[in-house]
Formats: structure tokens, sequence, C-alpha cells
């Protein structure tokens, strides 16, 4: 049974493309595969990979549901952190915007906000990363 999940999770970590329709149905798969198994919270990671190598993609849809797998397993935020200082993604913002919304501040001793605004001005970032984060930013201001 171990051997499932690090099969799946070699498989996420190969893939190259989040453009060809093969590619998107066998990454379904994959996620099916992934998030039944009972050590799915363990390997986590592998989507944040997968987020970080396509930072503006959003596989026509269907990293949606890799979100809300991740957002399912217990411990995922500390993961969410870790990925958005590493290399920001689109995916891992928006579960920050979730966290703000539902009222979580910070993650541990990082002040969420803080990093999101770090995100915003961070040069080394997609610009349509950037513009994401100034969007939850302005968002969050605004439900102050």
């Amino acid at each position: 049974m171990q051997a499932d999940i690090l099969q799946a999770v070699a498989e996420i970590d190969s893939l190259a493309s989040v453009h060809e329709v093969e590619d998107l149905y066998r990454l379904e798969e994959l996620a099916s595969t992934f998030f039944k198994h009972p050590e799915a919270a363990e390997h986590l990671g592998v989507w944040f990979r997968l987020y970080e190598r396509f930072p503006e993609d959003d596989g026509f849809g269907v990293f949606w549901s890799f979100l809300h797998g991740i957002e399912a397993q217990p411990g995922y935020q500390a993961l969410v952190v870790e990925s958005l200082r590493r290399r920001p993604s689109q995916f891992p913002m928006r579960m920050v915007g979730g966290m703000l919304n539902a009222g979580f501040a910070a993650v541990g001793d990082v002040d969420l906000m803080g990093l999101l605004e770090g995100v915003a001005v961070n040069q080394h970032c997609p610009p349509a990363v950037r513009r994401e984060a100034k969007d939850l930013i302005d968002y969050q201001r605004g439900r102050l």
C-alpha cells in the first residue's frame, strides 16, 4: 500500500506539462488514488511542488480539486507557508485567503497578511502571482 502512494508521488513529480489532455486525465487519476490513501497527509508536499512548477496555471480547472484535497488533510497550513516562502504560486495564496477568511491571522509565528505582502512585492514572482497577492490583501483589508 505504501508503494501506491510513492508511485503516485513520483508520477506527479515527473509531470512536465499541464497542457496535454492525457496528462491532466492521468493527474486526476493520481489525485484520486492519492487523496484516498491513509498516508496522504504525509506526502502533501508533492502538490505544492506541482503548484510551484506551474505557478500561474490551473490545469484547466483541475488544480482546484487538489486544493480541496489538500485542505481536507491535517497539518497542511505549514506547507502552504513553506511553499509561498520557497516559490510563490497562485493556489497556495488562495489557501492563505481561505485561512484569513476563516479567521486565522497566523500559521505558527508567521503573519499571513505579512506573508502576502512579501509576495506582492517580490520581483522574482510571476506578475500574475503578485497581482493575486495584491488582490487578496485589498480584499482582506476591505473586510476589516
